[in-house]
């Protein structure tokens, strides 16, 4: 163990010196206000996932929030109280201050929750701004969109397709105000990045970030949209024909995982793109939409499954920590969400 990994562990070892007993970062009801237990439904690695965040807002001072559901309270320790005007929810009270201008000026067609914004410590909505507002920041300098630039091209352009020069723009929730012309329902990128090639070309990364959540299994509000979508010229050859007839067929349902790759495809047509591409950003751990995601991957045609990628939210923080060394932010990302030594910790002396 290097000195670095050993300052590390020793202030992990004081953050664990600071826990309190475990019932204190579990859940309770008004009707039954002593028992305390983990969330039933809960996977293993959600369940370490939400102790990890009851932490997180114990370590902020923020109160346990709760909800009413048939006359009784249940509080969540993932929850927090009064959220929205503490902002122990972000990293930074500049993402704090950007979370509440896109609340306070949300389209009416776009699916920003503030409860779950600012009071959810466990869902990906916050994560996403609290990983992406410090990029939109860094992509303001030339340097900073050459750099991210750097970063993205080691991710996803391997084997030097895309050729990125430059990231221009880093967008956070996006919904495009000309949806009704993709798929015409709310399906939403919960962050994109928009480049240009060093041959002049433009093109759009759509990313999907997932904490402990799975991707929706719930069909388009108008399922035909999305499968003429698939039919559409600019569209219809990036899929195996076998793959299509399937969709057509209903064979294979448009889930959230499709519709976001459709919505991908749809706005590089609508804005005359030269290229895009998808991916599904979550933990490690998470491997609940396997699944969907090789089933996506196996009916894409051989030629275009670059357009379709999957990558562990470790592997995307440490590139961006590896490129920016001296931005704290990032650091502090990977404290707060993927550093579950506490959690563990606490699991194991239950």
């Amino acid at each position: 163990m290097d000195y670095k990994d050993k300052i590390e562990q020793m202030l992990i070892n004081d953050e664990i010196g600071t826990l309190s007993e475990l019932k204190y970062y579990q859940s309770y009801s008004s009707d039954k206000p002593g028992d305390y237990h983990f969330v039933e439904s809960d996977n293993v690695f959600t369940r370490k996932a939400r102790l990890l965040q009851a932490i997180r807002r114990w370590q902020t001072g923020a109160e346990c929030g709760s909800f009413i559901k048939g006359g009784i309270r249940y509080y969540h320790p993932n929850l927090a109280e009064d959220g929205e005007k503490s902002g122990c929810n972000f990293l930074h009270h500049e993402i704090f201050e950007y979370a509440k201008n896109r609340i306070k000026n949300k389209k009416k067609y776009e699916t920003i929750e503030s409860n779950r914004l600012f009071n959810n410590f466990l869902s990906s909505q916050p994560m996403a701004f609290n990983l992406f507002y410090p990029l939109m920041k860094i992509v303001k300098s030339d340097e900073g969109k050459r750099r991210l630039a750097n970063v993205v091209s080691r991710l996803v352009d391997k084997y030097n397709i895309l050729n990125i020069e430059k990231i221009t723009e880093v967008g956070i929730e996006f919904i495009p105000d000309y949806y009704e012309c993709c798929l015409n329902d709310k399906t939403a990128m919960d962050a994109f990045f928009r480049y240009v090639t060093y041959n002049g070309k433009k093109g759009i990364i759509a990313i999907e970030t997932k904490y402990t959540d799975t991707l929706g299994k719930n069909q388009a509000s108008d399922p035909s949209l999305a499968i003429n979508a698939i039919q559409r010229d600019g569209i219809s050859q990036i899929f195996t024909m076998e793959g299509k007839e399937n969709i057509v067929s209903g064979r294979i349902e448009l889930s959230q995982v499709y519709r976001n790759f459709l919505l991908t495809e749809t706005v590089r047509l609508y804005e005359k793109l030269d290229e895009s591409i998808s991916i599904v950003v979550s933990p490690q751990e998470n491997k609940s939409n396997k699944k969907d995601e090789e089933q996506l991957s196996d009916i894409l045609d051989k030629k275009y499954k670059y357009k379709f990628q999957v990558f562990s939210l470790e592997a995307f923080v440490d590139a961006i920590i590896e490129e920016f060394p001296d931005e704290e932010i990032f650091k502090k990302f990977r404290h707060r969400y993927l550093d579950f030594r506490t959690a563990e910790w606490l699991l194991g002396h239950a």
